[in-house]
């Protein structure tokens, strides 16, 4: 592929919420110790990668992650498309709170996907146009070079069900754990994923 621009979508280290099975969507929580760890680990790993840019979402999760990675090097660009699922009512609870309040609706948020409604959240399908109009944007402003975005696990997920044009039901198929990199590379005509959740570095 020619004049291909590479981006690295990473999603943030664990978190506290992470850690006590809460739902974070647009809400934060800091990140544990080892969801610091996670981040250094992987900063390792992508030391002899040459970015030209670094996005994060506007959460400050994510964008603790993207300071960590590269803060001496860049100034980081927020940017809100790469927020995480907006979750409405659950926002800040329990999961086995919210099996308990909504059972039917974190049912289908789960296990059938197409069927989820949000409250006052965002839908799946949501997410995915503004995850693709984030990679059209990059697409559009870089002709080449690789891209370090830090977003979530919906969003990241989002993301590869437009490449891949696969069902929203399909969004649990792929892992992508805390602090693991999705690549994604793109001429502007043709996009490739060359891993997804890739974690190499934690073991």
């Amino acid at each position: 592929m020619d004049n291909k621009l590479e981006l690295f979508f990473v999603r943030h280290g664990e978190t506290e919420w992470n850690r006590e099975g809460r739902l974070q969507g647009w809400l934060d929580s800091p990140l544990t110790s080892n969801g610091i760890r996670q981040i250094n680990r992987l900063k390792e790993q992508l030391k002899d990668v040459r970015f030209d840019a670094a996005f994060s979402s506007t959460s400050e999760r994510a964008f603790h992650t993207a300071q960590l990675l590269v803060g001496n090097n860049f100034t980081i660009k927020k940017d809100a498309r790469l927020m995480e699922i907006h979750l409405g009512s659950w926002q800040g609870k329990r999961i086995v709170d919210i099996e308990t309040f909504d059972a039917e609706r974190y049912a289908h948020y789960c296990h059938q996907p197409e069927k989820y409604i949000p409250d006052t959240g965002e839908s799946f399908q949501q997410v995915i146009q503004r995850m693709n109009n984030f990679l059209e944007y990059c697409e559009s402003s870089f002709s080449e070079g690789k891209i370090l975005v830090i977003s979530h696990g919906v969003a990241i997920r989002a993301l590869i069900l437009s490449i891949m044009q696969l069902s929203i039901n399909n969004i649990w198929d792929f892992e992508i754990d805390g602090a693991s990199v999705t690549k994604i590379v793109t001429n502007g005509k043709q996009r490739i994923i060359e891993y997804i959740g890739k974690t190499d570095f934690l073991e």
